[in-house]
């Protein structure tokens, strides 16, 4: 009895110790993620090129007092006018640090080191809850790696340098995160609280995604069968109506002209089918889905149609026909000129778009759901080398891409001229 006794106990030590190292190698994965999509902000200055300037003006003019949308001064003072309608509102702390420091340099390293980190705290917050039933985190390790490392987040980052953009793709695997808590109906107060906040939040970053997500939703309502979710697009709506007013008197009261927003056809700044699969090279602000999520989809499609693991799930069957809808919608070929001829406000709001360009990044985020289900599901597979050397290569591979991506970036671009 006693010897049974001591077996139990030594099994339990250790699987208790096996759990504990697993615990301690994911938290240091997820460091060495982390600190590879940080490495341009470890440089002591601020990369010229993309639409920083419009983030310093911005800065500028809120150090000096706080106001929800900048000034037609300030915008006479940015080389970029497509962000016309988006608000100061997650800038304003920015402005109080720069207003504090008195140096641009260190309060953009600060504001996207925050940014950075919060993205990956959201991001594994939505990807431990989605993948909650699996045995294993790793499907959820890698889909925040994938997700912190895409190409598209790292263009959208330091590339083009869309600060607010950036905070859109921090804010998106929260409000995923509270619109799946909602499905699931455990705290559904408190998910649908976070959402709405969430949803009106990434309005007064980027107005386009705030109707955007708001289509999503209800497309979850319609395909999940749960109407809770729409109250986020309701409560969101109503918090984000000082930004929703606005762009009603630029699309139909002909206001806010002055600030020269430029209103002309999408469709030619859209993607070609085969700049989706480019790795770690892209021109035109066409970034594609990179090799680690290649690999990974590769790995989903063969244990699925080869080695018979198993289909998607249906909610991610979910993220997966949105991806092609924004895959579709990302498309040079999609005919946005004909939604553009609905009127003068459908001419202005295609118009706020810019690039269809921001499907494919939301394409590719929403794949990243499928591809770590697929590498998941081989790591079930009774050929070990293969479990290990697949999600071991896809780690290296999103690392490599990413650093290249970033390293390429600090020694092409000059410093700017700020202290």
């Amino acid at each position: 009895m006693r010897t049974e006794n001591s077996a139990g106990a030594e099994e339990r030590m250790k699987f208790k110790l096996s759990k504990n190292n697993g615990q301690y190698l994911y938290r240091i994965v997820l460091a060495v993620t982390a600190a590879a999509a940080l490495l341009p902000v470890a440089c002591n200055y601020i990369m010229d090129g993309g639409i920083v300037s419009e983030w310093i003006v911005r800065t500028q003019e809120l150090s000096a007092g706080l106001r929800l949308f900048p000034s037609t001064e300030a915008f006479s003072g940015m080389w970029s006018r497509e962000n016309g309608m988006d608000s100061n509102l997650w800038l304003i702390p920015a402005g109080i640090l720069y207003r504090i420091s008195g140096r641009m340099v260190l309060t953009y390293r600060i504001y996207m080191l925050v940014v950075q980190i919060m993205t990956l705290i959201f991001a594994k917050m939505f990807f431990e809850s989605f993948f909650a039933d699996k045995e294993t985190k790793l499907s959820a390790f890698i889909g925040v790696l994938l997700y912190m490392t895409s190409p598209y987040r790292i263009y959208i980052c330091y590339d083009l340098a869309d600060i607010s953009s950036a905070v859109v793709w921090m804010l998106l695997p929260l409000y995923a995160w509270a619109v799946l808590g909602i499905l699931r109906g455990r705290r559904k107060i408190r998910d649908i609280v976070v959402g709405s906040l969430v949803l009106a939040g990434i309005g007064y970053a980027e107005i386009i995604y705030f109707f955007v997500l708001s289509a999503v939703t209800i497309f979850a309502v319609l395909y999940f069968r749960k109407v809770f979710p729409v109250i986020t697009i309701g409560a969101g709506g109503i918090l984000l109506g000082p930004v929703l007013y606005r762009l009603g008197q630029y699309l139909f009261q002909g206001v806010y002209e002055e600030i020269g927003i430029p209103i002309r056809s999408i469709m030619q700044n859209g993607y070609r089918f085969g700049q989706f699969f480019s790795s770690y090279a892209f021109r035109d602000g066409h970034p594609g889905m990179g090799l680690g999520m290649f690999a990974c989809l590769l790995a989903g499609l063969w244990v699925s149609f080869v080695a018979g693991g198993g289909k998607l799930l249906k909610r991610e069957k979910f993220f997966m026909i949105v991806s092609c809808i924004f895959f579709l919608l990302s498309l040079r070929y999609c005919p946005w000129d004909l939604a553009q001829r609905l009127g003068i406000w459908s001419l202005k709001l295609v118009s706020l778009i810019n690039t269809p360009a921001i499907f494919a990044g939301l394409s590719l985020g929403g794949l990243c759901i499928p591809a770590a289900a697929g590498v998941e599901r081989l790591t079930r597979q009774e050929n070990r080398l293969s479990a290990f050397l697949v999600p071991f290569g896809v780690f290296l591979a999103c690392l490599g891409i990413c650093v290249y991506q970033c390293n390429m970036l600090t020694y092409s671009r000059l410093p700017m001229g700020v202290i």
